[in-house]
């Protein structure tokens, strides 16, 4: 049942961290720093797309040695530890130092193993318009809309980011009016009341076990 509930928003998350990771690759951080987060979006859009183009022609190990060229650049730019923190909530405090580190590590594999396929999707044919920035202090909200031929309908996406020593990092992104980080809350606060947070724990791992399988 747990497994089950664990599945069922799947989909719809794949394709919101799809985009998600797709319009926020980029190169070195100090360009963050220097652009407005709208520009930041669009201007990387681009290199996005130069990493992964073409990959579906390659073979399985050429896709894979790709993606992972992709992650090397696009781990960096987010704020990862604020999303493990935001998509566990309030338990995040339950956790040990050693335990939210473990958390953060699980997390993002879980990340990686679920977008990565996807993303080759999104490289021949999207096409991207970045409609406006909201920028209040040290956060701010990029407005966009995603084309895909093959979804046959246009996908609204805001990205939320935050402002960190100068850099802005992402820590959420809402697709359809469906974030990012709430669903994952959500489906962890399930797991956690029908188990506990080891029970989160081991069925993490045993999600990544199948995605490797997979």
């Amino acid at each position: 049942m747990v497994r089950n509930q664990y599945r069922r928003r799947e989909t719809k998350i794949v394709v919101a961290g799809a985009v998600f990771f797709l319009c926020c690759l980029q190169g070195p951080s100090s360009i963050w720093a220097d652009n407005s987060p709208l520009e930041v979006i669009r201007s990387t859009t681009n290199k996005a797309l130069a990493v992964l183009s073409h990959s579906t022609s390659l073979d399985p190990a050429q896709r894979k040695q790709k993606r992972e060229q992709m992650w090397e650049i696009v781990l960096p730019q987010f704020d990862t530890e604020e999303i493990a923190r935001r998509s566990l909530g309030t338990h995040w405090q339950e956790l040990t130092e050693e335990q939210k580190k473990e958390f953060t590590r699980l997390f993002i594999q879980l990340v990686k193993k679920n977008y990565s396929s996807t993303l080759d999707r999104y490289t021949t044919d999207a096409q991207f318009s970045f409609d406006e920035e909201h920028v209040e202090g040290d956060y701010a909200e990029v407005r966009t809309r995603i084309i895909t031929p093959a979804q046959e309908k246009t996908f609204s996406v805001v990205y939320r980011l935050h402002r960190q020593g100068g850099t802005w990092l992402v820590y959420d992104v809402v697709a359809e009016n469906v974030s990012l980080v709430q669903n994952y809350r959500n489906q962890f606060s399930r797991i956690i009341a029908k188990s506990s947070v080891e029970g989160l724990f081991d069925t993490l791992k045993q999600k990544l076990k199948e995605l490797s399988a997979a």
